[in-house]
């Protein structure tokens, strides 16, 4: 047995032994901050820890809770976590003040009984594909250290993935929870809109684009998650309700043949990563032998996407800029904010309520063509990313450095698959489908209609069971731990 026995287990067997008396919630947090001091030095995935505090959380939480004893980390953005700054992954932030109480996000997890053990990174503002923000260095992929985690979810993902923390908050606006988890072969979750709260900081983030969520090395864990934070929030301005029966009784096994659409080119037509191809024909394959029907998808004209979203994924960037700005009463120095972040702060301060209301409509339109396209599917099946994980340091960098039009270009080939779902607000999960030949994983996404994220948990639920990733474990894992 490793010197950290708790390491190896999920959400939901950490608090049935709390629940039991078989683990003491103190141990189990001391086990996860001891794996933390070590694994991290290579990841570098966590950028702020409250040992002190978290282990007095578990020293007095209640073993009778959901989720007892079971430790988690919040990524460094939009959520506040009382005892901690929220810095955006950002310079900017650097002397933010420390949060005196919880988003409503948080407090859900407190109520559950789980402890929070500190912060995880991202990138600047939460706005790149990649989690490698220049105040405090890349987040690392425990599959290989010299690849990208993806992003902006990317602390969490590395977090979960190698085995530090069995699950971690993450937030996705065009695939940030969902390409994360692809990179690093854990399960990742986008809930249909409004299904997790937001407040009471915003009403929305994001022009309603961003859920928050988590990501898991189960379905099980993604649901008991589900359990844990999913529901109406006073003032939110969409609601969702909850399958019947609650979340956990959504995994049991279908009992109808559904349609399933598929498709692996990216919306131009364009091809992909072969290995990833074969991903999702081998999961289509799983379907196809569970009983369903598999079915070509055609892509509806969604070509005025992007250029709408960004407005809106620009606007929450700049509306963080200024809300600094106004505390500090200054520009940002040039060392202060990435390029990326300046162009989008520029970019919205150039623009007219007018572009606003008809980047609106040009989502709107998309939604309903995308909603048609559904009409002769249950369930879409299609790659989470159109490339393997990038090398740590070359995404969006030309010869110069950083190059705007460049970084445009690598985000669509590596992140065509996701957004789109994020203007539709559909439920969207990555699963991991099978490792390439250099050890790397690969992510599959299936989309539903929107609300009916129980299905999607029932369906990777069998698929989670043939495939059985969660007995996959990074290279050196072991002598890690031993």
């Amino acid at each position: 047995m490793s010197k950290h026995p708790y390491d190896d287990l999920g959400a939901v067997e950490t608090a049935a032994l709390v629940q039991m008396g078989a683990a003491e919630p103190v141990d189990v947090i001391q086990s996860a901050l001891e794996r933390i001091a070590v694994v991290d030095q290579a990841l570098g995935a966590i950028v702020g820890l409250d040992a002190e505090g978290a282990l007095a959380q578990a020293a007095s939480v209640r073993r009778d809770l959901p989720l007892a004893g079971v430790p988690i980390l919040i990524k460094d953005v939009n959520l506040d976590v009382a005892g901690f700054p929220t810095r955006y992954g950002s310079r900017f932030f650097d002397g933010a003040p420390i949060a005196t109480s919880d988003s409503e996000f948080v407090r859900r997890l407190r109520a559950a009984g789980m402890i929070i053990l500190g912060k995880t990174k991202t990138p600047e503002f939460a706005g790149d594909f990649v989690t490698e923000p220049a105040v405090l260095g890349p987040a690392r992929n425990p599959w290989n250290v010299g690849r990208a985690t993806g992003g902006s979810s990317g602390g969490s993902a590395a977090a979960v993935a190698s085995f530090m923390v069995p699950v971690a908050h993450g937030t996705d606006c065009g695939g940030s929870i969902r390409v994360p988890a692809a990179c690093c072969g854990v399960v990742g979750l986008k809930p249909t809109r409004g299904r997790t709260p937001s407040g009471p900081g915003a009403g929305e983030r994001v022009g309603g684009l961003n859920t928050d969520g988590v990501l898991t090395r189960t379905v099980r864990d993604t649901a008991a998650l589900l359990e844990a934070v999913a529901g109406p929030e006073a003032g939110a301005p969409y609601q969702t309700l909850p399958p019947a029966g609650g979340w956990m009784k959504a995994l049991l096994p279908l009992t109808r043949r559904l349609k399933i659409g598929v498709v692996t080119c990216r919306q131009d037509g364009s091809e992909i990563d072969p290995e990833i191809v074969r991903a999702v024909d081998d999961t289509a394959a799983l379907l196809h032998g569970f009983g369903h029907v598999v079915i070509p998808f055609q892509w509806p004209d969604v070509a005025e996407a992007g250029d709408a979203a960004v407005v809106f994924w620009h606007g929450e960037i700049a509306e963080a800029i200024e809300a600094r700005r106004f505390v500090l009463g200054r520009d940002p120095a040039a060392n202060e904010i990435e390029p990326l972040s300046r162009h989008a702060w520029n970019q919205t301060r150039q623009r007219s309520v007018l572009d606003y209301v008809n980047a609106k409509a040009a989502l709107n339109r998309v939604t309903r063509r995308v909603e048609s396209a559904f009409e002769p599917i249950d369930v879409l099946l299609l790659p989470t990313t159109g490339e393997m994980p990038p090398p740590i340091g070359g995404f969006g960098m030309g010869p110069g450095g950083f190059d705007y039009d460049l970084w445009t270009s690598a985000a669509y080939r590596f992140g065509a698959f996701t957004e789109l779902f994020n203007v539709t607000g559909q439920p969207a999960i990555s699963i991991p489908a099978r490792l390439s030949p250099d050890l790397l994983p690969i992510g599959v996404q299936l989309v539903a209609r929107f609300g009916e994220d129980a299905l999607l948990l029932s369906l990777a639920q069998s698929l989670e069971k043939e495939i059985r990733w969660y007995d996959w474990r990074p290279p050196n894992h072991r002598s890690r731990i031993a």
